[in-house]
């Protein structure tokens, strides 16, 4: 048979996330394109003398996961091998942290050296990294170590001198390099534009093309082998973008990419810049967005929210004032002018907010950008990005306006501790990346691991969903904000496919759509969720029908 499928998989349930057909027995495959879902007799029937049959052994079948807010750029070039990687989930210790980045100026002398992953409210005993500390490590070539959330870096002496900053250099548009009392950098950067400029002075060779394609095949294989398929990268340089472009388009490439660029005032300004529509799933590269940062990580002390930060240790640890509330990148009016800007220009938002005073911000700008036609501001899918303080009645009104909403669910598995004992109290942590009222409110979510921020695995934010659990401790942060199972699986899958424009493609197995595949080692249904992290794993990934891992 000529239309015979090239692959069969059957011996295992199959979860299509398809809410008119959720279950099946089999899938057949051909020409990237899944060409029928159902019960195993009948798929079977259609095989040929070709066809590649896949006996499941009772692992479980589901569509492709799909990363809504990743980082893949910053993911190779900042911890893909031999780069120093010091993340709290890597080196526990803040003396382990310092040892690795004394060894790298050791073994680099005279070389510009970078660290990424620094996290002063995980790594207790962790000496805050001034640029006297720094200086006394590398006292000649550039040194900068950045934070764990990327909105945070610190640089010593020479690292400020090739960056070219000094007490008249203007901060970027959103971001700031901290001063002392007499107006000159200490070596401190927060938000994009200021870190980014630090980077790039220990960027060395990082930046050519040859390095930075190396770098994202990397990144990609990553996100293969937990069972991603799709992948956003949610902070485009547009210099970098013929480089992600050209590593998608790789013919063994491991997954589609979607970004969302920049925002800048400049990008916005630009009176021929247009959206030309997003990319059907079978091309594996396209522009879905353009990116806003209304406010920082609470992790730095820089959201604007209506209850005070505690006044604790930690919280004078990362330079917040007693009693402080933190701030926003951008005035409400400035924050206004940029989404209506693009909006008109016809892209989709996304924007980056966790306080809830700053959502306020961003549903006016969202306000603001629909001018009157709402329907259309609705048909764009403006997004939120973490929500980690965003109340239910603020997932409402995002909801009316047809904003979306996709949540950094791990944040409670690895920081709800700290949200608790020492920045905000147990009522936050309780309602921090509230899904259940989000859900509740309407929304179609995603869940994300926001690229290096915290491991990449989809299937962890779906075991923090069910649980609320945080990492060591099994403290549980919120209970009646919990997920089922299937509301969690259809927030790594359906949910960020249609947040992409993407559903009639791509995040549920039916005919027409692309083979995306993961499988599963069990029925996650079937798994007691204290159990889930341990007893359900990524086996196998398939790529268009093709496997891309192992």
């Amino acid at each position: 048979m000529s239309d015979a499928p090239e692959l069969i998989l059957t011996g295992g349930p199959v979860l299509t996330m398809d809410p008119t057909a959720p279950d099946a027995e089999a899938l057949a495959v051909r020409d990237g394109t899944v060409t029928a879902v159902g019960a195993a007799r009948d798929v079977l029937a259609l095989r040929g003398p070709a066809t590649d049959v896949v006996d499941l052994q009772g692992q479980a079948l589901l569509p492709g996961f799909v990363e809504a807010h990743g980082h893949p750029t910053i993911m190779g070039l900042a911890i893909a091998p031999p780069a120093l990687d010091v993340r709290p989930f890597t080196v526990p210790t803040g003396r382990e942290v310092y040892d690795k980045i004394r060894a790298a100026v050791v073994v680099h002398p005279g070389r510009p050296v970078g660290a990424y992953g620094i996290d002063l409210l995980l790594q207790r005993d962790l000496a805050p990294p001034t640029r006297a500390l720094l200086d006394s490590i590398s006292a000649y070539a550039p040194l900068v170590v950045v934070s764990n959330s990327g909105h945070a870096a610190y640089a010593n002496t020479p690292a400020l001198r090739a960056a070219g900053i000094t007490a008249a250099t203007p901060d970027p548009p959103g971001a700031r390099f901290v001063r002392d009392e007499n107006g000159e950098p200490t070596g401190e950067a927060h938000e994009s534009a200021a870190v980014i400029a630090l980077m790039n002075t220990v960027a060395d060779d990082r930046l050519d093309a040859r390095h930075i394609r190396s770098a994202l095949r990397w990144s990609f294989a990553q996100h293969a082998r937990v069972g991603i398929t799709t992948l956003t990268e949610m902070a485009a340089e547009p210099r970098l973008l013929p480089d992600l472009r050209a590593a998608a388009e790789q013919p063994d490439a491991d997954v589609r990419v979607r970004a969302y660029v920049m925002g800048t005032p400049e990008l916005a300004a630009d009176p021929g810049r247009r959206f030309t529509g997003h990319a059907p799933a079978r091309e594996m590269f396209g522009v879905s967005g353009m990116k806003l940062w209304a406010d920082g990580t609470p992790w730095q002390g820089s959201i604007a929210t209506s209850f005070p930060f505690r006044a604790t240790d930690a919280a004078t640890r990362i330079g917040l004032d007693p009693c402080g509330h933190g701030g926003m990148n951008y005035s409400t009016a400035e924050l206004a002018l940029l989404a209506a800007a693009f909006t008109a220009q016809g892209f989709p938002v996304a924007t980056h907010v966790h306080g809830d005073v700053t959502c306020e911000a961003v549903l006016h700008a969202y306000e603001k950008a629909a001018d009157g036609d709402p329907e259309r501001l609705r048909s764009l899918r403006p997004r939120l990005e973490h929500c980690g303080a965003v109340t239910a009645d603020q997932y409402h009104r995002a909801a009316q306006l047809g904003a979306t909403v996709s949540l950094f669910m791990d944040h409670v598995r690895w920081w709800g501790d700290v949200l608790a004992d020492d920045l905000f109290g147990p009522d936050v942590a309780a309602r921090w990346t509230a899904a259940r009222s989000a859900v509740e409110a309407g929304h179609r979510i995603s869940l994300h691991n926001d690229g290096i921020c915290s491991p990449t695995d989809p299937l962890s934010s779906v075991a923090t969903a069910i649980t609320r659990r945080c990492h060591p401790s099994g403290r549980t942060h919120g209970p009646d904000q919990r997920l089922t199972v299937e509301e969690a699986l259809r927030a790594v899958t359906s949910g960020p496919a249609w947040q992409l424009h993407l559903e009639n493609d791509i995040g549920m197995l039916r005919p027409g759509m692309r083979a995306d595949l993961a499988v599963l080692t069990t029925d996650p249904r079937t798994v007691h969720p204290d159990r889930f992290k341990e007893d359900v794993a990524v086996t196998a990934t398939y790529l268009g029908g093709r496997p891309t891992w192992p």
